[in-house]
């Protein structure tokens, strides 16, 4: 992978994409799982975007929850590529970064704003790490940091990308520990 496609990999909030089951769906060419994923992503929206990144100024959830979404809406090759899901394009933390000239939250004179502290504390396991990720970044760099990503979220047996979440390697089915855990609230 080139240098410029890792860097895509590390959003603006502190999240690394490659462990993101979407972007891993995607890569995947995984059709069922990104439907399930559109499901998902519905569901939250009607919660009020429960467990999804503050969105961009100007975007209407109600609006949103009138569009159709679908599993092409999901192609994703990182927050910082072109080809970015539709959640995160409506992301309020990618817009916040790109207005300021910013690639990541790292680089903010502002860090930590309030809207990045609610992310990291709104029950999710993956984002409760954004401030110490963000922190990490700023300790040791953004090209460092993503190669101890993509080594923490490879699988031990077969070296296979894994998400945040799974218990059970796509590529070799091996059984998987150090991952997060669902939470129940999300169903």
């Amino acid at each position: 992978m080139t240098s410029e496609k890792k860097w895509n990999l590390a959003a603006p909030c502190g999240l690394y994409c490659g462990a993101c089951l979407i972007y891993l769906a995607s890569k995947r060419g995984d059709a069922e799982l990104l439907r399930q994923i559109v499901k998902g992503i519905v569901a939250r929206l009607g919660q009020e975007g429960k467990g999804m990144p503050p969105l961009r100024k100007g975007t209407v959830v109600s609006e949103l929850r009138k569009q159709r979404l679908e599993a092409k809406d999901l192609a994703c090759e990182g927050c910082l590529s072109e080809t970015v899901a539709l959640h995160c394009r409506l992301c309020g933390f990618r817009a916040c970064a790109f207005e300021k000239g910013l690639l990541h939250c790292a680089q903010c004179a502002d860090f930590p704003c309030r809207e990045l502290v609610d992310f990291n504390n709104d029950g999710l396991p993956h984002h409760g790490e954004v401030l110490t990720n963000i922190r990490r970044q700023q300790d040791i760099g953004i090209d460092v940091w993503i190669a101890e990503q993509a080594e923490r979220w490879r699988c031990p047996h077969c070296g296979c990308a894994i998400d945040w979440y799974a218990r059970q390697c796509s590529g070799c089915g091996g059984v998987l520990t150090g991952c997060f855990d669902w939470p129940e609230s999300l169903g």
